[in-house]
């Protein structure tokens, strides 16, 4: 269905338009949850599709035009509408589409993404929410506490498929699984609460998570006890005093943290804000404020994930795809090297206005216009010097830190951000100790950031997964390694 339609609105466009392009996207999926008081409910395939067509006319008249899920009758009479429309609109001569770098016909991912019976999925993913109920009661059962603990469960797992086409042949079309997997935990004890949320989120099916009897892989089960640790460590927890906050040397913070580099970072690099005047980063004709943005410890990527030699993998990372919304290849960008800015996520338009190479950041929702969007977004060790063996080597000379770990979401502007974190905990002398704090407001100046980080620890993270509002809504990861941040003004938590 979705090529006969696209051929037919390619079809009748003929002779009527300078050019036209198109994305189809179709989104099979089933969700299960879990409230607090234990009451279940299951979605067994939701179907949504969307089609965005964009029509370019004459002197630089062009328009996106929001389809749904229509009929090819329909379809050409709403581009009718559209047509008369675009011929009333203003010209503009800036406007301006680089051209594709590759137009062979391909199909990106598997063959197909399959759920499968829904009757195999209910049951497994009931298995799945058991089997954390008895994580949780064995959890309780191994602790001389009073504290109640109850969970709130949700579990997505879907197949995305898309075509991208456009009036000159184009035919590129790409399937991906996607799962999701969020977990809440709150502890009560008297007035007191603790609370943490564990999130887990992949292009990849739901095998990635679950065995086939529907028990949770090592990894999560690993996750979701941590996540408990910290829900019922939050019962005691405390907020630093004024004078603590003013002796802060350094901050530390682990990948499920580091929002701010989206938020602050990221979106400032998005050519789109940028031609728009609003980012923080640089001027409205694309030069950076301030080349360098971070110390020399510091790379900051977007693109596909690395494995453990440091090749690029594409299906990792929530925010993954192999091509964007405009049939380019979504590849890796290093956006900061050694600190200083080396580059900017672009879509045709952007690329076209900036002199650049699309590099598959063009991203619609289900037949939205196509915007500029991150996709995996980490902040690495610019080199092997910058990265500490052990713990000890890590937090020697930390005199009084804080450790901070996991996020709510936060509040973003071009200057900064703030960000919820879940918990922390304080580092004395080079030790990590057992004093935990509550959770807390961290702010960041974006342009200021980055320039005091000192070293990295562990190995890269890239399964924190989110979601990110633009006027439309895009899978998304942050993460990387965990960072050393020296404490300056550009910095601070409060409570």
């Amino acid at each position: 269905m979705s090529r006969a339609l696209l051929d037919t609105i390619f079809a009748a466009l003929q002779g009527r338009v300078v050019d036209a392009d198109a994305c189809y996207e179709r989104v099979l999926r089933f969700e299960s949850t879990r409230a607090h008081d234990g009451q279940r409910s299951t979605t067994p395939y939701a179907s949504k599709s969307g089609l965005v067509v964009r029509l370019i006319g004459t002197d630089g008249r062009n328009l996106e035009v929001s389809l749904g899920d229509v009929s090819p009758m329909e379809a050409r009479l709403r581009l009718d509408e559209a047509l008369v429309f675009l011929d009333a609109l203003s010209p503009d001569p800036t406007f301006r589409l680089a051209p594709l770098p590759i137009r062979d016909q391909r199909h990106f991912g598997p063959a197909e993404t399959p759920l499968g019976p829904p009757a195999e999925l209910y049951e497994r993913v009931n298995r799945c929410v058991d089997d954390v109920e008895a994580l949780v009661a064995g959890w309780q059962s191994g602790r001389t506490t009073e504290a109640q603990v109850t969970f709130a469960f949700r579990l997505y797992t879907q197949a995305e498929d898309k075509i991208v086409a456009d009036a000159q042949g184009l035919f590129r079309s790409q399937s991906l699984p996607q799962t999701f997997l969020q977990v809440e935990f709150i502890t009560r004890s008297g007035v007191r609460r603790g609370r943490s949320v564990v999130r887990f989120g992949d292009v990849r099916g739901l095998d990635e998570f679950l065995s086939v009897s529907g028990t949770l892989a090592a990894r999560c089960r690993l996750r979701l006890n941590r996540g408990l640790d910290h829900a019922h460590r939050m019962l005691d927890a405390r907020a630093l005093t004024t004078a603590e906050r003013a002796a802060i040397t350094h901050y530390v913070l682990e990948a499920d943290a580091m929002v701010f580099i989206h938020e602050a970072c990221g979106h400032n690099f998005e050519a789109d804000i940028v031609a728009s005047g609003r980012s923080g980063l640089f001027t409205r004709d694309g030069r950076p404020i301030d080349e360098a943005l971070g110390s020399e410890a510091v790379r900051l990527v977007d693109g596909p994930p690395l494995d453990a030699l440091g090749a690029y993998v594409v299906d990792r990372g929530f925010g993954s795809q192999y091509i964007d919304d405009e049939g380019v290849e979504v590849a890796p960008v290093v956006l900061l090297d050694r600190g200083r800015v080396t580059g900017m996520l672009h879509n045709r338009e952007t690329a076209a206005r900036f002199s650049a190479t699309p590099n598959g950041r063009g991203f619609s929702e289900l037949g939205q216009p196509r915007l500029v969007r991150m996709t995996n977004t980490y902040l690495l060790p610019s080199s092997p010097e910058f990265v500490r063996p052990t713990l000890e080597a890590f937090l020697e000379g930390v005199t009084f830190g804080v450790w901070l770990s996991g996020s709510y979401g936060g509040q973003v502007s071009a200057q900064g951000m703030s960000s919820s974190i879940q918990s922390g905990r304080i580092i004395r002398d080079g030790r990590l100790t057992d004093e935990w704090l509550l959770p807390c407001t961290f702010t960041v100046q974006t342009r200021l950031a980055l320039k005091s980080v000192e070293s990295f620890f562990g190995p890269p993270e890239f399964d924190r997964p989110g979601f990110c509002g633009k006027g439309q809504t895009k899978t998304v990861t942050e993460g990387g390694c965990a960072a050393r941040l020296a404490a300056h003004g550009a910095l601070s938590v409060g409570w």
